[in-house]
C-alpha cells in the first residue's frame, strides 16, 4: 500500500464492512449472485463430524480449563 492510500488493509478494516463507494445496486446484484451460487448448500445435510463438533460446543466446560 502506498503512503497516500488512506484505506485500511482488509484484515484491519473488517471483512463484514462494505466499501461505502460500492453502490447499492452493485451490492444487491452481488447478493443475488451469491444466494444463487450458495443457496442450495442450505438444503444439504451437515456431515456427522460437524454435528458432533457442534454438540461439543453446547456442552458446559469444566472450570479451570480454557
Amino acid at each position: 500500500m502506498c503512503k497516500t492510500d488512506k484505506r485500511q488493509p482488509a484484515s484491519r478494516a473488517g471483512l463484514l464492512h462494505t466499501d461505502p463507494r460500492t453502490s447499492p445496486a452493485i451490492r444487491d446484484k452481488l447478493g443475488e449472485q451469491l444466494r444463487a451460487m450458495y443457496g442450495k448448500l442450505e438444503e444439504e445435510p451437515l456431515p456427522d463430524r460437524l454435528l458432533a463438533l457442534a454438540r461439543q460446543l453446547d456442552q458446559p466446560r469444566p472450570k479451570g480449563k480454557p
